[in-house]
């Protein structure tokens, strides 16, 4: 056998001789964004940097695998790009000189967030974090591959949504996980559908935790919401918007008002303006009333008079309903123990499987909505409760049920009966029949069939559902047997692409299975604002476009000798130069030219260089490139960021010039 490789998408191994891996068709010649680690780079002697993943403001994720082990991980790389860029065809990461504070200070945030993680790593609702180590003049976190598909792929392959019992089964152990970093002081601040996996065993797992001012606008890094998830609070840096647990509880309930109704939940900025949320119960009737109120409550746009905490959230949402079952006793139950009577400490199970991490008791032994009621009570000691009987049955009730279910099976006999005589008896039709057809309800539809031309009957026995605020793609999925559609695309600046918002029969109404129904459906914004492109790269700026709904661009390499590769030069629309804030119309089919310059352009470099160069005096940090396997290095802070610093190791790396860089501050702790 030859030399084999690994697939920088799949990290399978094949033969070195091919290009293109036969495994999931990856070309390892498919150009990359300069702006993060080349596939193939290997990291603390240990770790193959694969693709790009993902990328926020806060740094990037790459597939990864570990080489000592084989098996397969996820890379982290805290790199925030509006303070930071990344020398030309190296790993390492190089720091204007300005933000040096800044960069250092939101460092030492994201690594106490990891540590904090690396703590938890048992949980198994939780992506456990493997190693963390420095390098590159930045601090890379390893987390254990997901085998699972986002909550978001999941609902789109179960009909876009899930029943309350479906819900109620899979969703307590990661309720139970959000209490547990709620009390370790971890405020997630993005609970998605994007966020949360589902695995193939049917567990849920949270991940993109992110410093916080990456979920909060205007926090001095560039920050990424979820539309629809994100709680009003976050939408401002200011004091006045405070955020806490009751942050995640707008997420959560978010989350579940996705799930259960298919819908994804009005933005929590476009309710400020004007609130029209419709309750989940409107939506999907088959939700329970006390759990649809609930999730509204959750979704609260005042932080204060929303639910608090995530255990005061799952005591409602599973606490038995309000209107109470009608015993089946003869006699009363006996009386519960008295309120301030607190039951043993050993009773911690909780609804559904929740179990609150603060709970030193049980909750009232109500029974919990989605478990099955037992027949009869059920008591630990039975001989304090010899006295309870049960009613008495006569004779008359006992012959009653088999007399009944005599007289069921006795017609049910006779209606076959009567069918089988129509099925062999001679079709005998006269002219009368065809009068008669025209006195047929409303309620009625007429057709042909190509073994006869005698007109035939279909009864209006399906309900038109409400198909508005739905995504084409799913509902023509899940009514395509009962329904067909007639699509009519507009562009829509209320609905997102691919979302019904028109149909032509009202919900509600009775008609026939296989009737045509007429949708709109928009193509997406009809004119948008063109977003700024100061100090991004031309993949983020793409993003933007996106995000803003603009679809029809087109991206041009310039020739100019002035600016910096890889980011924007200009606008032009119809060769007329446009600017940042003007409005641009998807309707009238113009398309916007973004000119860049390319990665590799040669340009003229500024008057004075914009990066940090090494003070004469001053000492140069560079993260140690060969760090104790499996640990965790704290930090590397300097005299720019207040924050504590251990005794310093004076070990030189060959770095270029313009890299600030700090010693190490001590070997870090291990969570391998």
């Amino acid at each position: 056998m030859g030399e084999r490789k690994y697939c920088y998408r799949c990290l399978e191994k094949y033969d070195a001789g091919l290009t293109a891996c036969p495994h999931c068709g990856y070309d390892e010649h498919t150009p990359f964004d300069p702006m993060y680690i080349a596939p193939g780079t290997i990291l603390h002697d240990r770790y193959l940097v694969g693709i790009l993943l993902e990328y926020n403001g806060e740094g990037a994720t790459y597939a990864g695998l570990d080489i000592s082990t084989g098996c397969k991980v996820m890379l982290r790389e805290y790199m925030p790009i509006n303070l930071c860029t990344r020398v030309k065809n190296k790993a390492v990461i190089s720091v204007n000189y300005n933000n040096l504070a800044k960069y250092k200070a939101f460092m030492a945030e994201y690594t106490e967030l990891n540590k904090s993680l690396a703590r938890l790593r048992n949980n198994s609702n939780i992506t456990p974090v493997l190693d963390m180590f420095a390098e590159n003049n930045t601090t890379y976190t390893v987390f254990e591959h997901i085998e699972g598909v986002k909550m978001l792929d999941y609902l789109k392959d179960n009909a876009g949504e899930l029943s309350w019992e479906q819900v109620s089964k899979i969703f307590p152990p990661l309720f139970t996980t959000i209490g547990i970093l709620h009390n370790a002081g971890i405020i997630h601040r993005a609970i998605s559908p994007d966020t949360v996996y589902i695995t193939s065993k049917g567990e849920l797992k949270l991940s993109g935790f992110c410093v916080s001012a990456v979920r909060t606008a205007n926090a001095g890094l560039e920050y990424e919401l979820f539309k629809g998830y994100a709680a009003p609070e976050q939408y401002s840096a200011s004091s006045s918007s405070r955020q806490g647990s009751w942050t995640d509880v707008y997420g959560v309930c978010a989350l579940l008002y996705r799930a259960l109704t298919g819908c994804m939940p009005v933005d929590s900025m476009s309710r400020m303006k004007h609130d029209d949320l419709c309750e989940p119960a409107v939506l999907n009737s088959k939700i329970p009333q006390h759990v649809s109120r609930v999730i509204m409550e959750g979704m609260n746009l005042a932080g204060r008079d929303r639910i608090q905490t995530i255990t005061e959230l799952v005591t409602r949402l599973f606490e038995a309903p309000s209107s109470p079952m009608k015993s089946t006793f003869t006699t009363p139950l006996p009386v519960p123990p008295p309120q301030n009577e607190a039951p043993p400490v050993q009773q911690q199970e909780f609804y559904g499987g929740y179990q609150d991490p603060n709970q030193q008791y049980a909750p009232p032994p109500q029974q919990p909505y989605y478990q099955e009621p037992a027949p009869y009570p059920q008591y630990d000691d039975v001989g304090d409760y010899d006295d309870y009987r049960y009613e008495k049955v006569n004779t008359v009730d006992r012959i009653k049920v088999p007399i009944i279910i005599g007289v069921l099976l006795l017609a049910i006999l006779m209606i076959i009966a009567v069918v089988i005589m129509q099925m062999i008896m001679p079709k005998d039709r006269n002219s009368s029949s065809s009068s008669s057809s025209s006195s047929v309800s409303d309620n009625v539809v007429t057709g042909t069939t190509e073994e006869t031309t005698e007109p035939t009957t279909v009864k209006a026995d399906t309900e038109m559902p409400d198909l508005v605020n739905k995504f084409y793609e799913i509902a023509e999925e899940k009514y395509r047997d009962f329904l067909n559609f007639e699509v009519i695309y507009e562009y829509n600046d209320n609905y997102e692409a691919d979302m019904i918002f028109e149909q032509s029969i009202e919900p509600g109404t009775q008609v026939a299975q296989g009737s045509v129904v007429r949708v709109k459906v928009s193509k997406g914004k009809e004119s948008a604002m063109i977003p700024d492109y100061s100090g991004l790269t031309v993949s983020q700026y793409e993003n933007r476009l996106k995000e803003a709904g603009i679809s029809n661009y087109s991206l041009i390499a310039s020739n100019s000798a002035y600016g910096t590769p890889n980011t924007i030069s200009s606008l032009q629309i119809d060769g007329k130069t446009v600017s940042a804030g003007s409005y641009f119309s998807n309707k009238e089919g113009k398309k916007l030219i973004v000119y860049y310059l390319p990665a590799d352009a040669v340009v003229t470099p500024p008057p004075e260089s914009s990066y940090y160069q090494e003070p004469e005096s001053s000492s140069v940090y560079v993260p140690e490139s060969s760090v104790q396997e499996s640990s965790v290095v704290d930090v590397p802070v300097d005299t720019p960021v207040d924050t504590p610093v251990d005794t310093p190791v004076d070990t030189p790396v060959d770095t270029p010039v313009d890299t600030p860089v700090d010693p190490p501050q001590d070997g870090g702790e291990n969570v391998g």
